[in-house]
């Protein structure tokens, strides 16, 4: 019984080494193999004395008992001698890193693309996940991989021309001469636009680009030069239009888009060759007007809406009490 019990502790004991190490690695005392070392320690002086008894026997004439135990003690030290080599195995003690400040730096762990696209995952991948991944990397062939490298180029070079196109897309809506069931498959394929189109687009893509580093946001600092009085009878029809369209979407039940504060609605964005904006600008007329603080005299009290409030710091100024000051 007592053997099972060792027995089953050992392979406990490996089980836990072969998956975390042995105790010396993690920095404690491994107490059983103090214990083997001594129970071997013991068991040599007991077969020590044994052969001193076997002797002394040997010479008292009692040859067969003799013979009989010796053949016992080689039986117990062969069985002994397995067991201690199955169970002691040498293993390697991993050292410490020693990093010097004064010397040279150490080569630093770099992270390719495929680790950083699973840090950003938001997850932690399972090791079926990244043993398949990397078995159908290793798949390919270096055909293949250019391949896969010019279709990434293309699809990158898509997404700049469908990033354009909708940007665009108002500009190209007001010049396009087929729509709806004019269009078919002749006149399906996009062709290069031309005249006030061509020199809208153009006109947006060089304002795109000065909004970078521009604080108009690409748009210029002075108004076209044209007489005042033309210049507001357009603000004028261009604000009435705009609260005609409101009006009837909100009759209708439309949700229009919210403007910016200080800016118009643009109605009729990509129409004409240039711009509205930089005829009539892009925001309303700001008045400042001085809020009517009404007369300046010593009033009591403050109006709320719950009524009038009234301190005590008021009732004994007007008592002439004021507040009451220490003497020193």
């Amino acid at each position: 019984m007592k053997d099972d019990y060792s027995d089953a502790l050992e392979i406990q004991r490996r089980n836990f080494e072969r998956q975390f190490g042995s105790l010396a690695s993690l920095g404690f005392e491994d107490k059983t193999q103090a214990g083997e070392s001594e129970e071997s320690e013991d068991f040599g002086g007991f077969s020590g004395q044994d052969s001193e008894s076997d002797s002394s026997e040997s010479e008292l004439g009692e040859g067969s008992e003799s013979g009989s135990k010796s053949d016992e003690d080689e039986a117990i030290d062969q069985i002994f001698t397995v067991k201690k080599s199955q169970l002691v195995t040498p293993r390697k003690v991993t050292e410490p890193k020693v990093v010097r400040l004064g010397g040279e730096p150490s080569q630093l762990h770099t992270f390719n693309k495929r680790d950083k696209n699973l840090a950003r995952s938001g997850r932690a991948p399972t090791i079926l996940e990244l043993q398949a991944k990397q078995e159908r990397i290793d798949k390919l062939t270096r055909k293949q991989r250019q391949q896969a490298a010019a279709e990434d180029a293309e699809n990158v070079d898509n997404d700049l021309k469908l990033q354009r196109l909708l940007s665009e897309s108002h500009i190209l809506a007001h010049h396009a001469e087929n729509s709806g069931a004019d269009l078919t498959l002749q006149t399906l394929d996009y062709e290069a636009p031309i005249g006030n189109a061509r020199r809208r687009i153009l006109d947006h893509r060089i304002r795109t680009v000065l909004a970078t580093n521009s604080g108009t946001g690409g748009l210029p600092k002075t108004l076209e030069k044209m007489p005042m009085s033309i210049r507001k009878g357009m603000i004028q029809a261009r604000d009435r239009r705009v609260a005609d369209y409101e009006k009837e979407a909100k009759e209708a039940g439309i949700v229009l888009s919210k403007v910016k504060k200080g800016e118009t609605r643009v109605l009729d964005q990509g129409r004409g060759a240039t711009l509205a904006s930089d005829r009539l600008g892009s925001g309303k007329k700001r008045t400042n007007k001085m809020r009517d603080r009404g007369l300046r005299i010593n009033s009591v009290g403050k109006n709320t809406r719950n009524g009038i409030r009234i301190s005590q710091d008021e009732i004994d100024r007007i008592n002439n009490q004021g507040k009451k000051r220490r003497k020193k």
